[in-house]
């Protein structure tokens, strides 16, 4: 398609005749008519004054703006990805002139992709996946470049929804691809959190060392400190301590960063609370007591980090044989209407503390234990099902030992293999 069938259906798009436009630059129709025809040239004055007159100053009508506006839509992407929130709304206010260009239907449909990703950067849930399903009715339709990208949002959809095994799935499915990926560490981190949430920290480490092979070292990455963050937690999950407290001292170095240069300080309790983590698996209970408690600095109530953070605190203080302060922690996080995966979590540590109670037992081994493992939180209903079996055979509880340890065993299963046995 030629400059001046580009501007006729332009024109024709938003309902213009030769003459408005005519009108517009002071000169003739014929000018204009010769010029959609190919039988004019189009100087770059004129071509300034019909965008004008259109109302399409940015947009790109000859091959070197074409080039130059695709790059600029993977420019907007990163900023979503570095959670740069106002510049990438502002920029998607700007590219948005590319839907007033109907021949330019792939470029169309990526900046539609994009922008539901942005919506659902933004949290608006409901309405990236109205934008997503409307999108979807084109897959089939779409070049190979689109459908990665559409993948790829349709995989933080179901992420953001908790549906782990829905977002690995869409995530594989953008890894056949591949070659269209602009940012192999971001696609390599998000099968990883994948892989994270269905609790297979072996998958998980696999894909965020690659993730961290293809990302820059820029020390304000938030990338970055998502990728050491979530790698180590996994290490800390298959007891590779050393290794994740290498990495953690490194992550938080880059958070603080972070926070002084962006103002984003959330980043330094994530790393924060993986420290607390780090010294509770290795019994410096009070130690790892000071790092949760600073930790909440950075966290907003009723957030999952939140949650987390008490959780953690009062499994340490548990440890600590200090059953009465955990009990008040558990009961000041409960008291929140939160996340139902931690409410889970908090009532099963009540029964931690009264763990001798028959009542307690039954409840762990017929309700937390199995709520968990729905929920993908396998490491964490391998804790309750180890202090639940120790429990039983100091009790001299006949067969319950061995029943509890054969749920460990498919637990052990779904880790590995992603299957129970």
């Amino acid at each position: 398609m030629h400059l001046g069938e580009k501007i006729k259906e332009i024109r024709r798009h938003q309902g213009l005749s030769q003459e408005n436009i005519a009108h517009e630059l002071g000169c003739s129709v014929a000018t204009i008519s010769r010029i959609e025809r190919g039988m004019a040239e189009c100087s770059a004055d004129m071509l300034r004054d019909i965008k004008a007159a259109m109302g399409i100053e940015n947009a790109p009508l000859i091959d070197a703006e074409t080039v130059v506006f695709h790059e600029r839509l993977f420019v907007w992407a990163k900023l979503m990805i570095e959670r740069r929130m106002d510049d990438a709304h502002d920029l998607s206010c700007e590219l948005a002139v590319i839907r007033k260009l109907p021949y330019e239907k792939d470029l169309i449909m990526l900046y539609d992709i994009f922008a539901a990703g942005l919506e659902l950067t933004k949290g608006n849930f409901d309405e990236g996946s109205k934008m997503l399903d409307e999108l979807g009715k084109s897959l089939d339709s779409m070049n190979g470049e689109c459908r990665f990208y559409y993948y790829r949002g349709c995989s933080t959809l179901a992420f953001r929804r908790d549906d782990g095994e829905l977002a690995l799935d869409y995530a594989l499915k953008a890894l056949v691809l591949k070659e269209h990926c602009r940012h192999l560490a971001s696609l390599y981190y998000s099968i990883a959190v994948d892989y994270a949430m269905l609790n297979r920290p072996f998958q998980a480490i696999m894909y965020l060392n690659e993730a961290k092979a293809h990302h820059n070292d820029d020390p304000l990455s938030v990338l970055g400190v998502f990728i050491e963050h979530v790698l180590s937690e996994n290490l800390l999950r298959i007891g590779e301590t050393a290794r994740a407290k290498h990495i953690l001292d490194s992550a938080l170095l880059r958070a603080e960063a972070i926070g002084r240069k962006l103002g984003r300080k959330k980043y330094i309790g994530m790393i924060l609370h993986q420290l607390g983590i780090y010294h509770r698996k290795r019994n410096e209970l009070e130690q790892a007591l000071n790092y949760f408690n600073r930790s909440f600095e950075f966290f907003w109530e009723g957030g999952t980090d939140w949650f987390e953070n008490y959780y953690q605190k009062a499994r340490c203080l548990i440890a600590m044989k200090c059953p009465n302060e955990a009990r008040e922690v558990i009961e000041t996080a409960i008291k929140i209407d939160g996340n139902s995966k931690y409410i889970t979590m908090l009532t099963g540590l009540i029964h931690i503390i009264t763990l001798r109670e028959v009542g307690s037992q039954d409840y762990l081994e017929n309700v937390t234990i199995p709520q968990l493992i729905s929920k993908h939180e396998n490491f964490i209903a391998l804790d309750f099902c180890e202090q639940l079996e120790e429990q039983y055979k100091k009790s001299g509880n006949g067969k319950k030992p061995l029943e509890i340890a054969a749920t460990a065993r498919d637990i052990y299963a779904r880790i590995m293999f992603g299957v129970q046995t």
